[in-house]
């Protein structure tokens, strides 16, 4: 006997600071403010997974632009408070408040390593700060070298 698995995804809420008008994607995003935008985020996941439909956050963090996002990607420098504060807020309350149980990295680049072999992001920050022990995935593939360097994989 054969079992088929089906698990429906909503690829939503969608959780990136407003922090440029020049962003592809600012008609998705629900805030300038990290905990504003993680309000309504929470609000959105626990709705949709009330009715059986698992909510995948995302992007995972910085996720400014559209075009050109592949190759070497968008590169973000900031203060690791501002990040915490402000970027990562929406994601957290997502899925601490909101329960969320997956997601998704966003392209782009933290002080120059890519957000989906970022070992501090997505253990430390994710799964060992926060304790989410929940599905992640990429977005996908534009033939980004992950690890450009050896220091990036340690």
């Amino acid at each position: 006997m054969v079992q088929v698995w089906i698990c429906i995804v909503l690829l939503s809420p969608v959780e990136t600071t407003h922090r440029s008008p020049f962003s592809g994607r600012n008609f998705e995003y629900y805030s300038q403010d990290g905990i504003q935008g993680g309000y309504i985020a929470a609000a959105v996941v626990k709705g949709a997974q009330s009715r059986g439909c698992n909510a995948m956050v995302k992007h995972l963090a910085f996720n400014d632009q559209e075009t050109n996002r592949g190759g070497q990607s968008l590169y973000t420098w900031q203060s690791e408070q501002n990040i915490r504060q402000n970027e990562l807020k929406e994601f957290q309350m997502a899925i601490q408040e909101g329960g969320a149980n997956a997601g998704m990295s966003g392209y782009g680049r933290i002080q120059g390593i890519v957000n989906q072999s970022n070992w501090y992001l997505n253990t430390g920050v994710l799964q060992n700060q926060w304790g989410w022990h929940g599905f992640m995935i990429t977005d996908g593939f534009l033939g980004m070298r992950w690890c450009t360097t050896i220091d990036q994989m340690v």
